[in-house]
């Protein structure tokens, strides 16, 4: 009589067992359905189509920007029949409240033009690199046949400029923002202002409730 009943505990034990672990795995289902959510799977996009998904500034407008200004700046390039004039970037300024990437539509614009042919730009980010450069090559490491240093760099003749701002309305549920960016080509010689354009930007937006 003992082995019976000790196999009827034994199965009583193992369905204990066989239910709790049922009821935990449950559970973590349960956890994983309501826990928080991930972006997993993506697809690649045409970076020409527009597309907002929030009411910050957006690839879409930089790209709007830079062609505007491409436009502008290689029609007064042409009209003054000025050959590949010699160009540095200024400062951005950006007077917006957003965080906005100003380097990028800066890379976006040089990008454009020097690929156009129609402008020459100087790296003014690598001075200090390029003069390491020109110490290392003159320290008898280099072959001086080959060793290139200081004193035949180009001189830049205009400074180009940016600066955006931006204007935002906002009552009950409805939202327009304005972005305005402006650029300016100044004669660094005479300081004078030999080029100037700006892109308006308007986007309007009706607030909404969204579900998870």
């Amino acid at each position: 009589m003992a082995k019976p009943m000790t196999s009827m505990l034994a199965g009583r034990s193992m369905n204990r067992i066989t239910n709790t672990m049922c009821i935990a795995v449950a559970a973590l289902g349960l956890s994983a359905c309501a826990g928080p959510r991930a972006f997993t799977q993506g697809t690649y996009q045409d970076p020409e189509q527009i597309v907002m998904l929030s009411d910050r500034w957006n690839q879409n407008d930089m790209q709007l920007v830079a062609k505007k200004i491409v436009e502008s700046l290689g029609k007064w390039i042409a009209r003054d029949a000025l050959t590949q004039p010699v160009v540095i970037l200024e400062t951005p300024k950006n007077r917006t409240t957003e965080h906005i990437d100003l380097q990028a539509l800066y890379d976006h614009v040089k990008t454009e033009l020097i690929n156009s042919g129609q402008v020459t730009f100087l790296d003014k980010a690598a001075r200090q690199e390029i003069a390491e450069e020109y110490e290392y090559q003159g320290s008898g490491y280099v072959d001086p046949n080959e060793a290139t240093g200081p004193g035949k760099q180009r001189a830049a003749r205009y400074l180009l400029g940016l600066t955006i701002t931006s204007t935002v309305q906002q009552m009950g549920d409805k939202k327009v923002v304005y972005y305005k960016s402006t650029f300016e080509l100044t004669d660094i010689e005479t300081t004078a202002i030999v080029w100037t354009d700006h892109k308006e930007i308007t986007k309007s937006f009706k607030k909404r409730s969204i579900g998870l």
